[in-house]
């Protein structure tokens, strides 16, 4: 068993109604195993620091990441997850539709889902017969799994360069959770991306969406229930972030899909989530 099944089977004894959509994660790691990855940064990273300063996403600089060559292989192998044995059969028959899209076609989408255009997930969702909120959920699997090969060297290269803003420096989305991680300077708090999978470090007190600082205009609420989450409040934007608080800095909990069942008690509640890739129906 690998440390991300043994992570999820231990997350999953305390939270089994997370069965279906752990399944899907889980399915998903093990059909894109040993899948290409980026092996090295760009070498031209380091021109793009003014921009990186700038907040604009690293994958839309001129920085070579070349990542819609290999997200969009990884993206038509999802196709094998027709035969994952715990899926539901729909889910199964939507991965199985990837086989109608080709491979040119593929690298367009992936640079177009990551630039942010619905055009070409639209057409492409109509004429494979995937849904298109599933199909945007696969591309991004497809490039949090190509970024894997560099994700430390990457966090790493961000943080040395003093990365602090709210959006993902890497993709450009909202943070989907946030997290607290022992560091040299202390517990930290951490905002972790739900499509690409960058976590980079942000200030302890602030809402990450709207920069609002202001104490009275936040608030928390936790759940007698998960004693290993917490939800935190803006109350100026009504937007909420699910915040991992667990000690274990390798935790499941920062994964969005890991604490849906927050994003379900949330719903009626009028505070919105800004950057989940999955979302409760």
């Amino acid at each position: 068993m690998g440390a991300l099944e043994k992570a999820v089977t231990s997350w999953l004894e305390k939270r089994p109604y997370l069965d279906e959509v752990t399944a899907l994660a889980l399915a998903c790691e093990s059909v894109l195993e040993g899948s290409s990855v980026i092996e090295k940064l760009p070498s031209n990273l380091d021109d793009v620091k003014e921009k990186l300063g700038q907040s604009e996403p690293l994958l839309l600089t001129d920085a070579e990441f070349k990542i819609e060559e290999l997200a969009s292989v990884n993206l038509l192998a999802l196709a094998k997850l027709k035969d994952a044995e715990k899926l539901p059969a729909e889910t199964k028959t939507q991965a199985e539709k990837l086989q109608n899209i080709a491979l040119d076609e593929a690298k367009e989408l992936v640079k177009e889902v990551i630039a942010g255009s619905e055009e070409k997930l639209k057409s492409l969702s109509e004429k494979s017969g995937i849904k298109q909120d599933i199909l945007e959920y696969f591309v991004w699997i497809s490039v949090r799994k190509t970024l894997s090969g560099i994700k430390n060297e990457l966090e790493k290269w961000i943080a040395d360069n003093n990365y602090t803003a709210n959006t993902c420096p890497v993709c450009g989305r909202h943070a989907g959770t946030a997290f607290f991680k022992h560091t040299k300077r202390g517990r930290q708090r951490f905002l972790h991306c739900d499509h690409c999978g960058t976590e980079w470090t942000f200030k302890r007190i602030g809402c990450p969406y709207c920069d609002n600082i202001d104490q009275k205009k936040m608030s928390i609420k936790d759940s007698a229930d998960e004693t290993d989450m917490r939800v935190d409040l803006c109350h100026k934007c009504m937007s909420y972030i699910k915040t991992y608080i667990g000690e274990d800095d390798t935790g499941i909990g920062k994964e969005g899909w890991a604490s849906i069942h927050l994003d379900i008690l949330m719903k009626e509640t009028g505070f919105k989530p800004k950057g989940s890739l999955i979302k409760p129906e």
